[in-house]
């Protein structure tokens, strides 16, 4: 295609015409697109420890872990090498998410669970069913959980029995977290991915990298991870 023919364009600014010459907008419009951040050159922040978690969310400014020990802790979720504080059992755990004032649970055993988000020890309750669940997010009232065998599922966050919807492929997850209507994933390779929150099987794009991830979260646009080192990490979601 050839070069289009720049042609001066007016619009009314009060009561003077401004004119706007549209290669030099064209200009103007891919300076701006090349100072925009690069995400992928994102590097995470090390703001503490995270000793053995298997799986990690956040609800109401707060992390809460599930480790090997199969004890619930929990720590406020910003930067610093804050406590953590025991809260409770959390038995065979594979997965956590938050939504809806409910903290819930997969286990290896195919099951999942619910409880309250509260800083002491409270009773899980089953609900239903989460089979070979390798990690586990929510958004906007609903579950999404990752599997072993690299699909994607959903289902709503409630209290109810429910089957769970194939919506597409995960491969290799190891981490899975929400914000701003958004999934990301943390991959073995060490890669970060994100796809929008939705229902429709969609492509995953790699924004950056995500290092030996064993568990992560999200909470106010911003990604927590938890590293096989025992470590800590933060940095801004995709936007």
């Amino acid at each position: 295609m050839g070069k289009p023919v720049s042609r001066p364009r007016f619009v009314r600014s009060g009561r003077l015409p401004v004119r706007i010459d549209l290669e030099d907008f064209a200009i103007a419009k891919e300076c701006i697109k090349s100072m925009s951040i690069n995400y992928a050159d994102i590097n995470w922040e090390h703001i503490g420890h995270a000793n053995y978690v298997v799986a990690m969310t956040a609800w109401e400014g707060a992390l809460y872990a599930a480790t090997r020990e199969d004890k619930l802790w929990i720590r406020v979720a910003v930067p610093g090498d804050v406590h953590w504080q025991a809260i409770g059992h959390a038995n065979d755990v594979v997965g956590m998410a938050a939504s809806e004032k409910k903290l819930f649970a997969a286990t290896k055993d195919g099951r999942l669970w619910v409880r309250e988000p509260v800083a002491e020890d409270a009773k899980w309750d089953k609900i239903g069913r989460a089979n070979t669940v390798a990690a586990m997010t929510a958004w906007d009232g609903k579950l999404y959980a990752v599997t072993s065998d690299n699909k994607l599922w959903v289902r709503d966050a409630n209290l109810e029995d429910l089957d769970w919807q194939a919506i597409g492929r995960a491969n290799g997850v190891v981490g899975l977290a929400a914000a701003d209507g958004k999934l990301y994933a943390a991959t073995s390779d060490n890669k970060l991915w994100v796809r929008e929150a939705n229902l429709e099987d969609l492509t995953w794009e790699a924004i950056g990298h995500a290092n030996d991830v064993v568990a992560m979260a999200a909470w106010e646009e911003k990604l927590f991870a938890a590293t096989a080192d025992n470590r800590l990490w933060m940095r801004p979601a995709f936007v």
